[in-house]
């Protein structure tokens, strides 16, 4: 089956590339180039290159006359040559301009790249885009991003790439941070806000908060370790927790149905602060309890494809999600045996609380050479209807690791457990990958 994706980009000189045609498995590249007044551009330069082979060609416009040439599938553009356009940085960045060649059109090449990852990696997860073509373009604005059905506004701090990061801001910040979860938080809003709407202000959470989830996921699947991603969901974590001047948490606020009214004089922000993060949370929540060892992340990807499709060009409620979730839970899941995500969605979505675990536990050898763990899992700081699935993770010998399962705790009551292992493991500890939003996870053993 032949299948058509469409990238366009708007470069610092303010020339647009109109309708770059990648086509697989044909492998043709088509389309015109034009200034933003619709003028066609002669004598513009697009190279490709396959990525499976290592082979570029190039190709040059030639009057109004559409350019095409054949390539094996898997093309990307890997740089435009716009002849006599006046290649500039915005006046503010122009002493910067020497920091790993900070030209226009070596820029784009980021951007092209994060923009093309994901909408593979959405694509994947969530189903295909119907749009057939996403605009990226730049706007003067350093950390502000926007996103329009086929349309991606990026600040310019996202043509940034690290070696020009470092150059301009030094040390790892927070805002380095922002700029590589920019563009896939953008791109995602293709899917999230585009593609499935959200009713009103209570539900808009669906559009922030899934599109900064699909921005971890973007980090999970570029990056070389999982450094990255942790911190994502750690930033997350005391992004919903740390306390301002007067003494107040965003969470404190209110519950994230509340959307835009959690902003108060006290609770400045707040809105921003919980929307984002714990929206995401809230899905990361759900990826992580329907995990399988076996089929990995398939159930929470059939549960993300079934969303997109029941509510594709509507506009979804977090009413109208929950049955979704419900009709792909796991069995464990059930917390209260009825089918329902009822108790999820009260602890999450309509409320406030947030937990504090510990874990207490033995390892007892056994004369098969087995060894016996045996735990106690405590919840705290939360009422007696608040109900969770928390993760248990084993360290081995040779770095390895591995979730040993879940355990269902309600309220203040400890949860008691026992399994035997095949090894002794290093250690047993709780929330690997921030698996529960928690004020503390520790664990304690011997």
């Amino acid at each position: 089956m032949k299948s058509r994706l469409l990238l366009s980009l708007t470069l610092f000189c303010s020339i647009s590339i109109n309708s770059l045609a990648f086509i697989a498995p044909a492998g043709v590249l088509s389309g015109t180039i034009k200034d933003p007044k619709g003028a066609v551009i002669a004598g513009a330069q697009i190279t490709v290159r396959n990525e499976a082979t290592g082979e570029s060609r190039a190709t040059t416009t030639d009057g109004d006359r559409l350019l095409s040439f054949g390539l094996l599938p898997n093309l990307r553009v890997t740089r435009v040559s716009i002849p006599g356009a006046a290649e500039e940085l915005p006046g503010y960045m122009k002493e910067l301009e020497d920091i790993g060649g900070m030209t226009p059109t070596r820029m784009t090449e980021k951007a092209i790249v994060e923009a093309q990852n994901s909408i593979r990696i959405f694509t994947d997860w969530f189903g295909p885009a119907p749009y057939g073509r996403i605009a990226i373009t730049q706007q003067p604005e350093f950390n502000f991003g926007q996103s329009w059905p086929t349309l991606v506004d990026l600040p310019i701090s996202a043509f940034l790439d690290s070696t020009q990061r470092w150059g301009m801001m030094g040390v790892t910040t927070r805002f380095a941070e922002f700029i590589q979860e920019v563009t896939p938080h953008e791109v995602a809003h293709q899917w999230w806000g585009h593609m499935v709407g959200w009713s009103s202000f209570h539900d808009q959470w669906l559009s922030e908060g899934f599109a900064d989830f699909s921005a971890g996921l973007f980090l999970q699947y570029t990056e070389k370790n999982t450094d990255k991603y942790l911190r994502f969901w750690q930033h997350a974590r005391d992004t919903i927790l740390e306390k301002n001047e007067y003494g107040r948490r965003p969470n404190d606020a209110g519950p994230i149905w509340m959307g835009l009214r959690l902003n108060t004089f006290k609770t400045e922000g707040a809105y921003n602060r919980i929307i984002y993060p714990k929206g995401s949370y809230i899905l990361h929540m759900l990826r992580m309890m329907m995990w399988d060892v076996k089929t990995g992340d398939e159930d929470f990807k059939a549960m993300m494809r079934d969303f997109v499709k029941s509510y594709l060009h509507q506009n979804a409620s977090t009413e109208t999600f929950k049955p979704v979730v419900e009709r792909h839970m796991k069995p464990l899941m059930d917390l209260d045996r009825n089918r329902k995500m009822d108790w999820f969605f009260n602890d999450w979505v309509y409320g406030t609380e947030i937990p504090r675990y510990r874990l207490e536990y033995t390892l007892t050898p056994e004369s098969d050479g087995k060894v016996v763990l045996s735990g106690t899992l405590k919840q705290s700081d939360v009422s007696e209807r608040f109900k969770s699935l928390v993760g248990i993770y084993l360290d081995f010998e040779g770095g390895k690791s591995a979730r040993l399962g879940q355990v269902a705790v309600r309220g203040g009551t400890p949860e008691v457990f026992q399994v035997k292992l095949a090894q002794k493991p290093k250690r047993v500890y709780l929330n690997a990958f921030y698996d529960v939003l928690a004020t503390e996870a520790v664990s304690s053993g011997k």
